[in-house]
């Protein structure tokens, strides 16, 4: 009897161990980003199925010095592979959804990219190459779907007045690549590199940066902390694909 009621004891010691460490996790992680970035990172909840892992309300708070609120927020993160994947050395996802995305862009002056996200990629590429080495993982995202994405931008020079863009609907990326780094970092590189490359291009935000000459090289000078990262660029999806999907 007395040893029924130790097991008892030892198992309802576990329990509440992987009970509140499970409910730590969001804040783990969290803390693992905020590291990474250089700024504050709050995660909500975290949702872990068979074949998906959700991140409820993420936002990444902007460098010191900077005014807006925040950088970046989504209400959903939903990434679909099943969990046996995350064991293998070539990580295949099949798909990864952002929902509700708010994107904050603010920038030091209008003759070049220095800003807020600047700061945050460059603090990325500096923190990030140290796991980098310590894992040969790589991760293959087939689908990436970027939904109701809307955008500010401020620069400093012009009184710090924000300017609302254009809504955005929907971006929709196939086959982005990345290699190097534990699988979480990966995805939140392929997450935040490929919405900010997408939203520079669509919002055509080179028209308010001067200097920085051909658009597409304004946009790989921003996204330069990323170049180490990046091993494919992503195809946007054809009409067909969504077809097909559909």
């Amino acid at each position: 009897m007395k040893g029924l009621s130790i097991f008892i004891v030892i198992i309802l010691a576990v329990v509440v161990v992987l009970f509140l460490g499970w409910a730590r996790a969001p804040d783990m992680l969290a803390n693992n980003f905020s590291k990474k970035l250089g700024v504050s990172v709050s995660i909500d909840s975290l949702g872990i199925g068979l074949k998906h892992i959700n991140v409820d309300e993420m936002e990444i708070g902007n460098p010191r010095g900077y005014s807006m609120p925040k950088a970046f927020s989504s209400k959903e993160i939903e990434v679909k592979a099943p969990l046996t994947r995350y064991l293998d050395d070539k990580i295949i996802i099949d798909e990864i959804n952002v929902n509700d995305i708010y994107l904050g862009l603010e920038f030091d002056s209008t003759s070049g990219s220095d800003g807020n996200w600047k700061i945050i990629l460059s603090n990325y590429n500096r923190e990030g190459h140290l796991d980098e080495k310590k894992s040969k993982k790589s991760v293959l995202i087939r689908r990436l779907v970027l939904s109701n994405i809307t955008t500010d931008i401020m620069f400093h020079e012009n009184g710090g007045k924000v300017k609302r863009l254009p809504n955005i609907d929907k971006i929709v990326l196939r086959d982005i690549s990345t290699e190097g780094g534990t699988a979480s970092d990966q995805l939140m590189s392929s997450i935040l590199g490929q919405m900010i490359k997408s939203v520079f291009v669509q919002q055509n935000l080179s028209q308010f940066l001067k200097g920085l000459g051909d658009p597409a090289k304004a946009v790989d000078s921003f996204l330069s902390p990323f170049k180490g990262i990046f091993n494919a660029l992503p195809k946007p999806e054809t009409d067909s694909q969504k077809e097909r999907i559909a």
